[in-house]
């Protein structure tokens, strides 16, 4: 029996997820991915975790730093996500940012910014899982999340 990737991927894709904004880097230097594959890992210590292809030309600027800052996007922040995602650019110059004490800006209007240390790089097939340890973070009580599913996006409230 063969195994078919894309029906796989499909198969992947009736799982809804929410969008992230990953940001590293600080003032001009600072770059953002968009990533839909975020987690929370634990409580105590408090960790989350991310996954970045090995094959991305972005790579070494998320596996290098010792920071990087996680956005949760708001339902009306699609036109960040899709500047971030794939072959687009990574440059954060021009959007609306927020400060955050690790330096890696927050997208201003995320419902959640979660700074985070690198806690542990796995590598897991052709991605690698980052995890990273919150040293501090912010969120909104209200708003609707910006979400994918079947390769679309969607809100969640």
């Amino acid at each position: 029996m063969t195994f078919d990737c894309n029906a796989f991927r499909k198969a992947l894709g009736t799982f809804p997820t929410g969008i992230v904004v990953v940001t590293a880097g600080k003032g001009a230097d600072a770059k953002g991915i968009t990533v839909n594959s975020f987690t929370s890992v634990s409580l105590e210590p408090p960790l989350v975790a991310w996954c970045l292809g090995k094959s991305s030309s972005r790579y070494a600027l998320f596996t290098e730093p010792e920071s990087f800052t996680i956005s949760v996007l708001a339902a009306a922040q699609q036109a960040v996500s899709d500047r971030l995602a794939g072959g687009a650019g990574c440059s954060v110059t021009g959007l609306a940012l927020t400060e955050t004490e690790n330096g890696a800006p927050g997208i201003a209007g995320a419902l959640a910014i979660f700074e985070c240390t690198r806690a542990a790089l796995h590598e897991a097939g052709d991605h690698v899982i980052l995890v990273g340890r919150v040293t501090a973070f912010t969120a909104q009580s209200e708003g609707a999340a910006l979400t994918y599913f079947r390769s679309h996006y969607g809100v969640a409230e």
